[in-house]
Parts: structure tokens; sequence; C-alpha cells
């Protein structure tokens, strides 16, 4: 969707770009909640969330200037929220489950060290596979995963139809269902 000069969001965005603090707080005003919102929803903490938002809309201040109305403004500030949460979570956990079913914690026992020790070594196992994963994979499992939105939420964010999203997680499971096969074989 090309971004019409008209468009309130883009006249704040440019006028964030010289400088206008006021331009900001309204665009905070703005957006703040619908924000927050995935945020929350995505990290699961409200203390997180806000912290996300917060880095969000530094980021927002700082970059505006290179802001390309390719898409609209909330669409680009639904991508940075999430990009920021997805960091987080890439740094707080490794996946838990590779299904769509409810997810299930790593096994991992402090009675049996054996059972301790091959769960941390999956956990790191699951993290690299993560990374070896194509970006819009990885971003598509990680907001199926840990946010738990529908394909058409991903879709929307990424800027993909939900058939897309579909053949991202697809590829992206079977990768990841083959590499750990091959790694407890």
């Amino acid at each position: 969707m090309q971004v019409k000069p008209t468009d309130l969001d883009y006249a704040l965005i440019l006028r964030i770009a010289r400088g206008q603090e006021e331009a900001l707080a309204e665009l905070i005003r703005r957006h703040q909640r619908r924000l927050y919102q995935l945020a929350y929803r995505l990290l699961k903490d409200p203390l997180e969330a806000e912290d996300v938002l917060q880095e969000v809309f530094l980021k927002v201040f700082e970059q505006a200037g290179r802001f390309e109305p390719v898409s609209t403004v909330s669409a680009w500030l639904h991508r940075i929220t999430a990009n920021h949460c997805l960091n987080r979570l890439r740094s707080r956990r490794p996946l838990d489950s590779l299904d769509d079913d409810e997810a299930a914690p790593l096994p991992a026992s402090s009675a049996d060290p054996l059972a301790a020790l091959e769960g941390e070594e999956l956990a790191r196992r699951l993290e690299g596979l993560l990374t070896a994963l194509p970006e819009r994979q990885r971003q598509a499992l990680m907001l199926k995963q840990f946010g738990g939105l529908s394909y058409q939420e991903i879709g929307e964010l990424l800027g993909l139809s939900p058939d897309a999203v579909d053949g991202l997680l697809k590829r992206a499971r079977q990768f990841l269902k083959k590499s750990l096969r091959e790694f407890l074989a």
C-alpha cells in the first residue's frame, strides 16, 4: 500500500524527522495502545512490553528520516515492534515446540543430571537451527510459537498472505524436524 502525502501519520513522521518532539508525542498517542497489545501478546510480560515500546519510539525518533513510504506508518511501527519482541524472545529462551499444539517444556530435571544436560544440549541445538533458518521463516515461526498470532496476523506484520505464511511455517518446521531427527538419532 502506497502512503498518501496527506496521511496524518506520514505527516507526523516528516515532522519527527525534522526533530519535532510534539509530533512524536502525537504519534505515540495514536499508536501506543495497539503496539503495546502486540508486544504484550508476544512477550506475555507487561514490563517488557513497556520497555519494547520505549525502544520502538526511540528508534522511530532516530530513524524517521529513513522511513520509506512503501507501506503505512502503522505497518512500519508494527514491524519494528514485532522485530524488537522477536529479538527479546530469541535471547530469552529456545523454541519450546515445533507443532501448533500447546508448547511443552524441554525435558530437564535436576533429579536427573543426564536428562538436564541433554535438555540443555537440545536447547542449544534449537537456537543454532533457528538462526540457520531464512529470516522470513524464523520471523513467522517466532510470531506463531511465541506470540500465538494467527496466520492472518503474521501475514499482516510480514506483508504476506496467510497462504504464504503457511508455506513459511511448513518449510521451517520441516527443516527443524529433519535437523533434530538427525541430531537425536
